[in-house]
């Protein structure tokens, strides 16, 4: 009796010390901060920041523990906030550590581990070390043990940002009115997904046996892939659809009208269908009866909406589910809320592209469009504003031309977003055996970010796009297109006459007006200069004009003459010649 009684505490302790403690509200982070494991909160105004399918941690822990004693993969520790998530999102150079935490970690503290993270479509591999750390629990009286990423030699820096962010926080005001909250501008926010996903690594989408695809009205596919693009105006003799690269602002000074119709049309289109707000932008007589999509409104042009759909072929999300009207009662899923032609996605306007709006810095007297709401048409500013600051709320198109980083190609929506993340251990024979994959848990890549000391963002936001410094604050200068602090660039290019670089075959009356620093006196044009490994054509200035250097100056064979001794004549004399060589 005694060794039964013996077996059965035995046992007893041993299950017990099987099983974690249970779940609490909050937690103090391996840092030492305090942390609320409740909603994101969001880095937005108006932002809800936890999106659908952003979970915490929450009271189902024990239920999920199998009798295996399963590791399995629960959360992310959210660098910024200490917060658990079942989403996190951070910049791709992103250099810290990173803490994952789930069921059983504990059972691998005497193994080698590893956490594979596959990204986007593509199943993009990226493989990361990890560790078992100790840190302060959810009392003071007890600690957790998670597995720890160190990511000091930034490996995601090289992952491709191929997908975009869509914004699905909801923005209406307290009586469910309207839409009039700020909307984000963080690209961390928990209320932001990436479209990259195939539909089986999605797990926002409720897949059953008879309902394989997310194409019906209300159903939810966050992450499913969709890519549309911002476009301009369709060419109608080749068809080619102008691609946007300046943002709905005077660029050029001296006042918005007095912008060509060429101008006009390199500006990102406005996200509505008011005739009004996209007649103001194109600088046309506004549109009786309305925005007629197909239209030539331009001059061999034609209006096809503010987007390029991509591949329609390819998405992960179709049919009525691409729309989601957003109002008091509906939440916002979709690509669009509407479009020109119900249910054709060619033709959608009032994108959750993020940002949805947005505001721009801008220099005293710079005119633009804006609204004092953020969804509503946009009007023209007559004189800009009266100092140099932000504007009201703009198209958000604005932000992504102006953030476009053409070597990257990324702007401030690009995204990629890990399908799954692989634990993985390695045994004795050196093989490695992945122990838990979780599509439920998902890291999403951002653009690169630096961070000051006051927690504002310096990088991206010092690399905006420009043609001159109308489209840069006020304390800033357009310089090689981008805009940059006047404490660093000390002189505007506005400021400063500048003589060169022009083309060849242009007027000029120096050497060095010109770009290839070969003015042709004859002609008084530019002329060709190219001197590389693969191309010789050199200017060759003729003898009595003035060049740069030897060699812009034409080769001459130049002759040297001797007086030579060719012998003597019968009488004696010394015969000489003049030899050239």
């Amino acid at each position: 009796m005694f060794k039964l009684t013996t077996i059965l505490v035995f046992a007893s302790l041993l299950l017990t010390s099987c099983m974690p403690e249970s779940p609490r509200a909050s937690r103090k982070g391996l840092s030492g901060g305090s942390i609320n494991t409740g909603g994101d909160g969001g880095n937005g105004g108006g932002g809800s920041g936890a999106g659908p399918g952003d979970g915490t941690l929450d009271s189902s822990l024990l239920d999920t523990i199998t009798d295996s004693g399963k590791v399995e993969l629960r959360h992310i520790i959210d660098p910024e906030t200490g917060n658990y998530k079942t989403k996190v999102t951070i910049p791709k150079n992103y250099n810290g550590y990173l803490y994952l935490s789930g069921l059983n970690v504990t059972s691998l503290s005497n193994r080698l581990i590893k956490v594979r993270f596959k990204f986007g479509r593509e199943m993009e591999p990226v493989t990361v070390p990890a560790v078992i750390v100790r840190g302060e629990g959810i009392t003071p009286q007890t600690d957790i043990e998670v597995l720890a990423l160190n990511l000091s030699s930034r490996p995601f820096e090289n992952i491709r940002l191929i997908y975009d962010l869509y914004d699905y926080n909801n923005y209406y005001d307290d009586g469910n009115l309207a839409e009039t909250k700020e909307p984000v501008q963080d690209p961390l926010d928990g209320g932001l997904y990436c479209r990259g996903l195939k539909l089986e690594h999605d797990p926002t989408f409720a897949a059953t046996a008879s309902n394989t695809a997310c194409d019906a009205a209300g159903e939810t596919c966050l992450y499913a892939y969709a890519k549309v693009l911002d476009g301009g105006l369709v060419n109608n003799t080749t068809n080619i659809r102008i691609n946007p690269k300046e943002p709905q602002i005077d660029v050029l000074g001296g006042g918005y009208a007095a912008n060509s119709q060429t101008e006009k049309m390199k500006r990102c289109l406005p996200d509505n269908n008011d005739p009004a707000n996209l007649s103001s932008v194109l600088g046309i007589t506004p549109v009786l009866g309305g925005v007629v999509y197909g239209d030539t409104i331009v001059t061999n042009h034609r209006y096809e909406g503010p987007f390029r759909v991509l591949a329609q072929s390819t998405w992960h999300i179709s049919g009525d589910a691409l729309f989601s009207a957003v109002n008091s009662t509906t939440k916002a899923k979709g690509i669009f809320q509407t479009s020109f032609t119900p249910g054709v996605a060619a033709q959608g306007y009032n994108s959750f592209l993020f940002p949805r709006a947005t505001q721009m810095s801008l220099q005293g007297g710079v005119e633009h469009f804006s609204s004092a709401l953020p969804f509503e048409p946009r009007t023209l500013v007559n004189g800009g504003l009266v100092a140099a600051g932000d504007t009201d709320w703009m198209d958000g198109c604005n932000k992504r031309v102006s953030t476009y980083d053409a070597f990257a190609n990324e702007t401030i929506a690009s995204c990629n977003v890990g399908a799954t993340i692989e634990i993985i251990a390695t045994d004795k024979s050196g093989q490695d055996i992945v122990l838990n994959t979780s599509t439920k848990v998902k890291l999403q890549l951002s653009r690169a970010s630096t961070k000051n000391f006051d927690g504002r963002e310096v990088l991206y936001s010092s690399l905006n796009s420009c043609t001159n410094s109308s489209a840069c604050g006020g304390d800033e200068c357009c310089f090689n297109s981008r805009c940059w602090s006047k404490e660093i660039v000390s002189q505007c290019i506005e400021e400063v006459d500048v003589i060169g670089n022009l083309a060849t075959g242009q007027v000029c009356s120096s050497d060095y007006e010109c770009a290839s620093f070969c003015c042709n006196q004859s002609t008084n044009t530019c002329s060709v200069h190219v001197n590389s490994e693969d191309q010789q054509v050199l200017c060759g200035k003729s003898p009595g004009q003035a060049c740069v250097a030897k060699e812009w100056c034409r080769k001459e064979n130049i002759p040297t003459c001797f007086k030579v001794k060719t012998g003597t004549t019968p009488e004696g004399q010394q015969l000489c010649a003049l030899r050239c060589y």
